[in-house]
């Protein structure tokens, strides 16, 4: 299984994280003590049901049947520039990086642009994201990443989503939600 993660800050930033990356709902996030400060950016990720490679942007969607909201969480002085990029891998790729919320069947492909992630924290609304404000096809993103990387069943594909990231601090409830089904509650510790 990959989890292949697409960045916002840079049209082309993709970025690859490991399973043990990924916290299930219902489970806690417990802050790292390797830096001073985490955001969260909402994320939808998109579940690859299907093996390929060089797929063509009109078939992808017969790759991808399920999506789910998640959190992306950022090491934040590690992401700044640095003349160590490796610093910069380290902030998205880390262990607890995704908290990933449960997967949802998608009827009609083509509403997955259309998708929206919401953030709660501690009850209020926090942030918001949505596949179609970043000018991102999702179709276009799986084509083009199946040039590099063969797509297997099981492999996940992590879009940030939103201008805005919350800071997490610790005794936070955040919940998360894809077109208002809420399928994510992690507490911070």
């Amino acid at each position: 299984m990959k989890i292949i993660g697409i960045g916002r800050e840079l049209p082309n930033q993709v970025y690859l994280m490991t399973d043990s990356a990924i916290i299930k709902s219902n489970k806690p996030f417990f802050v790292p003590h390797f830096a001073q400060s985490f955001t969260g950016t909402p994320a939808i990720v998109l579940h690859i049901d299907r093996l390929g490679r060089h797929i063509a942007p009109r078939f992808a969607h017969r790759y991808c049947h399920a999506v789910a909201p998640a959190i992306k969480v950022t090491a934040r002085e590690l992401a700044m520039p640095q003349p160590n990029e490796a610093s910069s891998a380290l902030a998205h790729s880390f262990d607890g990086a995704l908290l990933l919320g449960d997967f949802t069947t998608v009827d009609a492909p083509e509403s997955i642009n259309s998708s929206e992630v919401t953030i709660e924290r501690n009850g209020e609304r926090a942030a918001l994201g949505r596949l179609n404000d970043i000018a991102l096809d999702y179709r276009k993103l799986i084509s083009q990443l199946s040039v590099y990387f063969t797509l297997k069943m099981g492999d996940m594909i992590v879009v940030e989503l939103g201008s805005s990231d919350i800071e997490l601090r610790m005794g936070d409830t955040l919940h998360a939600a894809i077109d208002g089904n809420q399928k994510l509650t992690i507490r911070v510790k």
